[in-house]
């Protein structure tokens, strides 16, 4: 090197400290505007991009051994940074159980980076043990946690949703929006008057078949479906025209559809029954092939609203393996059991849209 190039050498070699000196300011910036304290994280990630993932297998030891899932309650009006993310407890109500982990919703900070949550809605169980739940997002997404205990959903964007649940091969009952690729692929045999319900595998991302529901309803606001072993199908949706809401039960080799006032349907185990909220606040079984109705208890005081704080407490009955039993919440977060032939009930604790494995 020639001596003529050795000033500059000396000027930058003076440079060097004071460059590493606004690294250090911008990193202790980066900790005063991250609400986690995740300084060193927080700054990697605005400069290198956001590379946090979820953790796949929040219950390493697989899904803990309780027939009753639910969400752990919490006051819509108190602030809960991170609230239990699901709660677990016997039909006698003993050794209640609640944990809580990261999700991400979609959504994103000022900086680009995922939010991150830990609340999650409207656990269900599938047939085969798998746990299905909600997360509330721009648009809503979901979670499937298997009996190993590890979670899928993350990378899948084909899904959104709240009120969900399973199909008897376990796939994912879910409308399809018409923002999607999938819709844009069905678009051609859209049918008027109905809409397009899609099976999805969440484990691989992917849809696994679809069928039409007999509705005239927005996509946005139909939740439940819900679909028996012998093809007949339900679920509810919101008429803004009446301001009511409705449930379908549809069978479509059959040419059979159903409709009558009521929220929240859930097949029994055995798909003979289903049981759901009338307007008037009472939970009912009703018979899905003569219609016979049977009232088992008045568990609202008030007709809920879909956009009510306490509709996010409320979801489908859960039935028991036997049949003889529902468990539901109250829209203030009180859970019981309750023998639907007997009228006997039984309170369990605190907790929102119990379901019954």
């Amino acid at each position: 090197m020639s001596s003529s190039s050795r000033p500059d050498k000396g000027r930058w070699s003076l440079l060097i400290p004071f460059i590493g000196c606004g690294i250090c300011l911008l990193l202790i910036l980066l900790c005063y505007i991250s609400p986690a304290g995740s300084y060193l994280v927080l700054g990697a990630q605005l400069i290198m991009g956001d590379w946090r993932r979820e953790n796949p297998f929040p219950f390493p030891e697989g899904l803990p051994n309780y027939e009753i899932v639910f969400i752990p309650y919490t006051d819509p009006d108190e602030f809960s940074p991170r609230p239990p993310t699901l709660g677990f407890i016997h039909p006698d109500g003993t050794g209640q159980v609640e944990y809580t982990f990261e999700l991400y919703s979609g959504a994103k900070s000022m900086w680009g980076l995922k939010i991150a949550t830990s609340r999650a809605f409207y656990p269900r169980w599938s047939s085969k043990g798998f746990l299905l739940f909600s997360i509330k997002g721009v648009p809503p997404n979901v979670r499937m946690i298997d009996p190993s205990g590890r979670m899928y959903g993350e990378k899948c964007d084909t899904l959104p949703g709240l009120r969900l649940t399973f199909d008897p091969q376990g796939n994912i009952l879910g409308p399809i929006y018409e923002f999607s690729q999938v819709y844009r692929d069905y678009e051609p045999y859209i049918q008027l008057g109905s809409l397009l319900i899609a099976r999805h595998d969440l484990k691989n991302c992917r849809i696994d078949g679809a069928f039409y529901l007999p509705v005239s309803a927005d996509p946005r606001f139909i939740w439940a479906i819900g679909e028996n072993a012998e093809g007949w199908v339900v679920s509810y949706f919101h008429e803004f025209e009446t301001h009511s809401d409705r449930i379908v039960l549809y069978h479509s080799l059959r040419n059979i559809h159903k409709f009558f006032p009521g929220q929240n349907p859930a097949f029994s185990d055995d798909g003979k029954w289903i049981a759901y909220y009338r307007p008037d606040g009472y939970l009912v079984v009703r018979d899905v092939e003569t219609d016979e109705e049977r009232v088992v208890v008045r568990a609202m005081d008030r007709p809920l609203e879909f956009w009510s704080p306490e509709s996010s407490c409320v979801s489908m009955p859960g039935w028991s393996p036997d049949g003889e039993w529902l468990v539901y919440s109250s829209p203030v977060g009180r859970m019981y059991k309750v023998h639907w032939r007997s009228g006997q009930r039984v309170y369990l604790g605190y907790g929102c849209a119990p379901d019954w494995r």
